[in-house]
């Protein structure tokens, strides 16, 4: 791959109690402009890896590095280094309430411009930018709380990009959302990774992958990465994703959507 490497996991395990390991030995390189998807049942430590790459936690053994740097408590503790880390870092939690606190829409989209201490008419120009962009005109002065799921996650990522981060992570994207809202979801991110942002994405909805990705990892219960390769290579590959947990018996290959991935006509019943 002649894209550079922005993200690097050395020997990193992690561990919230000592002898109870969440991720064990994981060596993970991440490109710039990649599409990433981290496949593994719940509780396999995909999580734990995103909060890594956020630096929200840190190794317990190994080391992460991000855009050549070293990324622990310690450096996390300096200002310019901890500003420059998290701007270019976007974190897209699970649970849309985590990350919404704001009293309206527009001012969580104002936040973190705010945070980066832009003047008031970048501030504006972003903020306005994100809300064209997502159609978000008529929430903009709703409070948060008061939206739908699929409103709330279209906010909870108005709010990163309003940032403008290289790198977009996020963790089970498409939980709770309706049809049309993941389609929504689907296609912004195509046009995000299309603008030149790196996307990591978690997830165990096996139906979007072919959509989001260009590589796939597969975490299994022992909270070890036990194979990588394309979506085509991870998703016809029965016996592992039964081996990981990730499909029952009655699972039946997805590989044929690959070719036909733009016809978003058909659908599947799960037996």
């Amino acid at each position: 791959m002649d894209n550079e490497r922005i993200m690097q996991l050395s020997d990193v395990s992690f561990e919230y109690i000592k002898d109870e390991t969440v991720l064990k030995d994981i060596n993970l390189d991440i490109y710039s402009g990649e599409k990433l998807v981290i496949l593994g049942a719940n509780g396999s430590g995909k999580s734990s890896l995103l909060k890594i790459f956020n630096g929200l936690i840190f190794p317990s053994k190994g080391e992460y590095r991000a855009f050549g740097q070293l990324v622990t408590e310690e450096t996390l503790n300096d200002e310019q280094f901890s500003q420059a880390f998290r701007q270019r870092i976007g974190f897209i939690f699970q649970n849309s309430d985590a990350q919404l606190f704001s009293t309206n829409v527009w001012e969580e989209i104002a936040f973190g411009p705010l945070q980066m201490k832009l003047n008031l008419k970048e501030v504006n120009d972003r903020v306005n930018g994100v809300i064209k962009m997502l159609n978000l005109e008529l929430l903009k002065d709703r409070p948060p709380y008061r939206l739908s799921g699929g409103e709330k996650k279209k906010v909870a990522i108005a709010s990163i990009l309003s940032i403008n981060p290289e790198v977009l992570i996020l963790d089970e994207p498409t939980n709770g959302l309706d049809p049309r809202s993941q389609r929504w979801l689907i296609n912004l991110l195509a046009q995000l990774n299309n603008s030149g942002k790196t996307l990591i994405t978690c997830t165990h909805n096996l139906d979007i992958v072919y959509e989001i990705a260009d590589r796939v990892i597969v975490f299994n219960e022992e909270h070890k990465i036990v194979a990588q390769g394309s979506p085509r290579d991870i998703l016809s590959n029965k016996e592992l994703l039964l081996s990981v947990n990730l499909i029952d018996e009655h699972y039946h290959n997805h590989v044929h959507e690959a070719d036909q991935s733009h016809d978003h006509n058909h659908f599947h019943s799960h037996e």
